[in-house]
């Protein structure tokens, strides 16, 4: 969007991007939040709304993204094109926490693509760079001093300065301890004098000590004295300390080109961090503005419900006790002229630069501070013609200024145009300075573009009361406390109420009853007109504002009881499904029951079976009744076994191995099969045939439930193609 007019304060657009940038966690985000320019593009507009809701989400779900505290390693980068350029250890080491940084951003990426799934994919892009990180993290302490790990010379050379500043002063303590040592040392100590090694000696001394004199103390008592012995070695450890800045400078020169060899990937990465940094600013402003995300209208319409003014809010933040007061701005290409009139201080202003902030705010990408549902068309340029700072600036009246920069505008306004001017038409005579604005609204009208204007004129809100596409709105002031209320009344033209606060703030009467009669008949009428639309307005307000209370409250209510109704529902679902489950129990329980009390019986009943058929075995070696002439037998041995024989149970040849159940009902095939398989199993038979026949499979189906619960049966089976297939069924019986 072209900013076209944005003359003195403007709309206060720096301010809120400098309210975005405090948001920004890193320099290359808040770099770009306080260079912010809205676009014009609607799909991009829209995907940049979509990020921020994204970014929302994510916040929500994954809480904020792990920046860490990141240098601004940008102009290290721009030094590295430089040809043959080197850069220092601390610039290199800054890389290092950036690449750390693009891999804890890839991981929360990877963490919150549920929610962001755009976010996720910028997030994935971001290089990772290890090899260059593992790099500068070996050769670099974190104060950006080569270690030892940069090369094997390095740490070769460092080891050999080492040994020789140990031999050094090995040489130079063994001075002290020599003959004559305490009349020629000032102290005992070794010290460095322009990076050699030295003594300090007393001045008087110096014959006696042989060398170089590379200092004086202050008093000159003492000299700073390199001894002869010393020289060679001092030599030897300038020559290695040579070495060793050498060895540094080509690792540094290596370092660099291994940077220069990957800019375009670090050009990547900060750009990256730097676009997602500002996303989720807007995001974390979103959240504390409590804001929604408005419509793209494709048309010219504005439909913004209360909205808050950006930078009032962030004050409220700071000041609590001080709420902003919401507004709703509506134009649209019916209605593209809205005329807003009123006393000052009164929130004039604040509506117009509140339209011209949340029109930009929104072709950033920025979540608004408004109702759900609100949409706003793209715009091409923002025309704002507030205050007059310009014109003290260039030493304008404030009328001239004012002609200036519409003519200005008037040369760029198209049917894209939002246009916002504060105070029309004031600054030169009323009459002249009203039909000046009425001309220009009316050319305005003609290019197409939306227009937002404030006045005091009176022949303006005849204009905008008459005129095809214009309507007027007013800001709300309360006449018995003398206090604006800030909200914003449609169809309504506003009043000064300058007489009305003259006389509450103590002029005297005299002056106001002057005042009253120097107006015409017809603006008093108009004036009191104005006052008792005023006051039916506000009563009117007042009841729409009980209605809606007491709306909301049915609502609570209906609420409650809804929410008590569902609870009752729950209750009667949970009291139900616990019947369900105890009937189901105790059924269970009954079945239980019944299937033992089954098996006891018949149980009892194969047990009087077998005593019969037992008793029945004995009859025939019982001793006579009574009156019966009695038989005398003499038991030998074979006679035994051949009573032992007469009371053995019966043979298998006794009970056929099948039983034939075809032609009979259920019912009948039940009970032959309880006694054939009693008689079976006491005859000692291990295995039987029962062929009941194809047919419907109804007489099939009970005799095998009553031979899966039969307490004889080992198992069954259909039965082969040569046991009948599956006409008959091949019964285990088990073992006694």
């Amino acid at each position: 969007m072209d900013v076209g007019r944005l003359w003195g304060r403007g709309v206060e657009w720096d301010e809120v991007r400098a309210l975005l940038a405090r948001d920004a966690d890193t320099p290359m985000g808040q770099e770009r939040a306080l260079i912010l320019e809205p676009g014009t593009d609607p799909d991009a507009i829209r995907l940049a709304l979509t990020d921020t809701r994204e970014a929302r989400q994510a916040l929500a779900e994954a809480g904020s993204p792990p920046w860490g505290a990141l240098p601004d390693v940008r102009p290290s980068l721009e030094r590295c094109r430089v040809p043959e350029a080197i850069l220092e250890g601390a610039e290199l080491v800054t890389l290092v926490p950036l690449i750390e940084a693009s891999n804890r951003l890839r991981a929360y990426g990877r963490g919150a693509a549920p929610v962001a799934p755009r976010l996720a994919v910028r997030f994935r892009h971001l290089p990772s760079l290890t090899p260059l990180h593992d790099l500068l993290s070996r050769s670099l302490t974190p104060e950006g001093t080569l270690t030892d790990e940069a090369s094997p010379r390095l740490r070769s050379i460092r080891r050999k300065i080492k040994e020789q500043r140990a031999q050094i002063v090995k040489v130079l303590e063994a001075l002290f301890h020599s003959q004559g040592a305490e009349a020629a040392f000032q102290d005992r100590y070794v010290t460095i004098r322009h990076g050699r090694y030295v003594v300090p000696v007393r001045a008087e001394a110096l014959p006696r000590v042989k060398g170089i004199v590379h200092d004086r103390s202050q008093s000159g008592a003492t000299l700073f004295v390199e001894p002869e012995r010393a020289v060679e070695l001092n030599n030897d450890l300038v020559q290695a300390v040579r070495e060793e800045e050498a060895e540094c400078l080509r690792i540094l020169q290596a370092l660099t080109n291994e940077v220069s060899a990957v800019l375009p990937e670090l050009d990547m990465l900060v750009e990256g961090i730097g676009e997602l940094d500002l996303i989720f600013a807007r995001a974390e402003m979103a959240e504390r503005m409590k804001a929604t995300e408005p419509e793209i209208d494709a048309g010219r319409t504005i439909a913004l419900s209360g909205a808050r003014h950006p930078l009032l809010l962030a004050q409220s933040w700071k000041e609590p006790g001080r709420p902003v007061v919401p507004v709703d701005l509506h134009l649209d290409a019916d209605q593209p002229l809205l005329l807003v009139t009123g006393p000052n201080a009164g929130g004039k202003t604040v509506a117009l630069k509140t339209l011209g902030l949340l029109a930009l705010m929104a072709q950033t990408g920025c979540h608004l501070p408004v109702e759900e549902g609100s949409r706003l068309p793209i715009f091409s340029r923002l025309f704002a013609v507030i205050g007059d700072d310009q014109s003290v600036a260039e030493n304008l009246s404030t009328f001239s200024a004012f002609v200036k920069q519409v003519k200005d505008l008037l040369a760029d306004v198209d049917d894209r145009s939002l246009v916002l001017l504060d105070e029309l038409g004031a600054g030169t005579d009323p009459d002249e300075g009203a039909a000046l604005a009425q001309a220009i609204l009316e050319d305005l009208q003609v290019r197409g573009a939306l227009v937002m204007a404030t006045t005091h004129l009176e022949p303006l809100k005849a204009f905008a009361s008459t005129h095809t596409g214009a309507r007027n709105a007013s800001v709300e002031f309360d006449g018995e406390r003398l206090a604006p209320t800030f909200r914003l009344l449609y169809d309504r033209p506003g009043q000064s109420y300058a007489l009305t606060i003259a006389a509450r703030l103590g002029l005297p009467d005299r002056l106001i009853d002057r005042a009253h009669s120097h107006r015409s008949t017809q603006a008093k009428n108009l004036q009191e007109l104005l006052a008792r639309l005023d006051q039916e307005a506000r009563q009117s307000a007042d009841r729409a504002a009980e209605a809606e209370r007491r709306e909301s409250q049915a609502a609570a209510l209906l609420g409650r009881a809804q929410k008590e109704v569902e609870a009752a529902q729950a209750k009667a679902k949970e009291i139900l499904a616990r019947a369900k489950a105890e009937a189901q129990t105790l059924l269970a329980d009954i079945k239980r029951k019944v299937a033992e009390e089954w098996e006891r019986l018949k149980s009892e009943e194969r047990s009087k079976r077998a005593l019969e058929a037992t008793r029945k075995r004995l009859a025939e070696v019982a001793p006579p009744a009574p009156g019966q002439p009695a038989r005398t037998m003499v038991l030998t041995p074979s006679w035994r076994d051949k009573l032992r024989e007469s009371v053995r149970m019966p043979e298998k040849t006794d009970v056929p191995e099948e039983l034939m159940l075809i032609g009979k009902t259920t019912d009948e095939g039940r009970d032959l099969v309880e006694k054939y398989l009693d008689d079976a199993f006491l005859a000692g038979r291990h295995s039987v045939r029962l062929v009941h026949g194809k047919g419907t499979g109804v007489l099939r189906k009970a005799v095998h439930e009553l031979l899966a619960v039969h307490p004889l049966v080992e198992s069954f089976r259909p039965g082969n193609p040569n046991e009948g297939g599956g006409g008959a069924t091949v019964v285990e019986l088990k073992v006694d």
